[in-house]
């Protein structure tokens, strides 16, 4: 069984999870066990209050997420709660301890941000937490990445002969996007503008629009009709770096060009495109770095699969609620 890390939860991620897990209060209504990892139980209530760690998590990150399926949540939680199990079973056959030292000053950085000592616990036991249980989480995380480092000590690094073929290969995903460079004049709105405050602002903009397309000099016009004058000058810009009102009208624009006034949420704008940058194939030298850099995690997240794999190989796992069970694994 090929178990891909990344498609469950993210390698780095695995500690972090229980991390927030272990030191929040559960919450969960239902103790039945939901699966058994040799001989050790997980219950429905254990499950249950990770999948809201993981969860909200995820949505801070990726709010589409919101949307996902609940029953994967669960199995993609289920499998990873069972993977840290082994990987903490693994780690305590080793006789392993987290440096108590190096566990003193991350606890040190967590208090940091309060004004007082009595600030820190207090703030910790609002989420249901102690100091004794983020001083645990915090050693079992360490330990963790730790282990992940020796999973992955043997990877390797990719050379110079396999960067260079990977860019030959790949040469369509190693492209500078075009680019675009604007100056506006903007007549900002409160989201709570009135009527006859947005029919001022679209009358003013108008005005300044007749002047601009009648030669007067933009950045005059900039200075005199602007809510946010200075030169007007807004930068370079590629797609996705703009509000995207703003980026699908500027990305149609020609050099030059002066567009009707545009809306968006800060007000009404109204572009001039001073200059713009082609798409452009980035250079073996210049795509180097990043070729390296992602040939190698890689290679580190093969090295912590198969080793993930061989735990789970080697493992008794029982799932007593099938539900949990992800679709690769079922009659495995």
């Amino acid at each position: 069984m090929r178990l891909f890390v990344s498609a469950v939860l993210p390698a780095a991620a695995l500690a972090a999870l229980m991390l927030a897990a272990s030191c929040s209060k559960g919450k969960g209504t239902q103790d039945s066990v939901a699966l058994i990892v040799n001989g050790q139980a997980i219950t429905q209530s254990q499950i249950d209050d990770t999948v809201e760690v993981y969860r909200q998590t995820q949505i801070d990150i990726f709010p589409e997420r919101l949307f996902e399926n609940g029953d994967e949540v669960r199995q993609i939680v289920a499998l990873a709660m069972a993977t840290n199990m082994l990987m903490a079973a693994d780690i305590k056959s080793r006789g392993w301890q987290a440096d108590s030292a190096l566990v003193r000053r991350s606890l040190e950085r967590y208090a940091a941000p309060f004004p007082s000592r009595e600030a820190f616990l207090a703030g910790l036991a609002e989420m249901g937490a102690s100091e004794e249980s983020l001083r645990g989480a915090i050693e079992e995380k360490m330990l963790f990445d730790s282990l992940l480092a020796v999973a992955t000590a043997a990877a390797g690094s990719a050379g110079e002969s396999e960067c260079f073929a990977h860019y030959e290969e790949n040469k369509a995903r190693y492209v500078e996007p075009g680019k675009a460079r604007a100056s506006h004049i903007v007549f900002m709105l409160e989201p709570t503008a009135s009527d006859s405050q947005v029919q001022s602002a679209i009358v003013k903009a108008n005005e300044a629009l007749a002047k601009a397309r009648g030669g007067a000099n933009f950045d005059a016009l900039v200075a005199e009709y602007s809510s946010a004058p200075k030169d007007g000058d807004m930068g370079w810009f590629k797609r996705g770096d703009l509000i995207p009102d703003i980026e699908r009208k500027l990305f149609t624009m020609k050099k030059g060009e002066i567009s009707d006034p545009v809306p968006s949420s800060m007000g009404i704008h109204i572009l001039k495109k001073t200059d713009e940058e082609e798409p452009k194939q980035m250079s073996y030298a210049e795509a180097a770095g990043e070729i390296k850099k992602g040939l190698d995690a890689e290679k580190k997240l093969k090295a912590v699969n198969a080793y993930v794999d061989s735990l789970i190989s080697a493992a008794e796992i029982q799932y007593i609620d099938t539900t949990l069970v992800m679709k690769e694994r079922k009659g495995k």
